[in-house]
């Protein structure tokens, strides 16, 4: 070999890509062992659009799914395979159909853990409608002439769209079961107290009665027994400290 020869361009060893798609090098070689975040590239007028599968809430490992575009305006896809823009809607119509089922669910959410899970539920596909709207972005700015794109990119906009709105009516729903359980627990202690208020001022009257019956009960010599109007004095004097008493601690719990 001559040293003027232009030696071959090194091919990838290995491409996440099908090997069946025939993709420019430029392209292949951009991409590693793992997907990356979704976004577009245009090499040599083949378009590749990198998204990733409708994630889960437990789900840590990011499904990619491509979708190429030849110069000839001829799509195909991944996950699942297939060809024809039919491929693109079906994949943006699973998160569609997925917002709509988090949307029931939210509408019949009443406690604070329904919420919770819903909003475990959105929160990755939000993360995910916004990363796909941007890469369909992308995708409509390297190829202007196509109305197609337009329609997906508007579609994902829409998806992140109602995304975020399932979000802030989940968030609300959360705040307001919350702040109405603290409305609830606040109006019980209350009612605690005034019932606590009240037993109060019963104790309070009847502690005189009660200590005088204590010492009465006591068998002793006297003469009471025998001076009916001594004894009614004395009862009479307890129920007068009892209610003065009562008085006592009610202006106190007021204030």
């Amino acid at each position: 070999m001559s040293l003027s020869q232009t030696p071959p361009p090194l091919l990838p060893v290995f491409s996440i890509l099908p090997g069946d798609w025939q993709i420019p090098d430029a392209i292949r070689n951009r991409l590693g062992h793992e997907a990356g975040p979704q976004r577009s590239m245009l090499e040599d007028g083949h378009l590749l659009v990198i998204v990733h599968r409708m994630p889960t809430p437990d789900e840590r490992v990011r499904v990619p799914v491509f979708f190429h575009r030849t110069p000839e305006g001829e799509w195909r896809g991944s996950l699942p395979a297939g060809q024809g823009p039919g491929v693109v809607r079906s994949y943006l119509d699973a998160y569609e159909a997925r917002i709509h089922e988090l949307e029931d669910a939210e509408a019949k959410a009443v406690t604070a853990s329904a919420y919770h899970d819903l909003l475990e539920a959105a929160a990755p596909v939000l993360r995910a409608a916004r990363g796909l709207h941007r890469a369909f972005q992308q995708a409509r700015e390297m190829v202007k002439e196509d109305r197609e794109l337009i329609d997906f990119r508007d579609k994902a906009a829409g998806i992140e769209r109602n995304a975020e709105l399932l979000m802030q009516d989940a968030q609300f729903g959360l705040n307001y079961t919350a702040a109405r359980q603290s409305e609830a627990q606040a109006a019980s202690a209350a009612q605690m107290a005034v019932s606590a208020h009240r037993l109060n001022i019963l104790a309070a009257l009847f502690l005189p009665l009660t200590a005088l019956a204590g010492v009465l009960s006591v068998d002793t010599k006297s003469s009471l027994e025998d001076r009916p109007p001594i004894f009614w004095a004395i009862m009479g004097g307890g129920i007068l400290l009892g209610l003065v008493v009562a008085m006592v601690v009610a202006r106190r719990n007021r204030g």
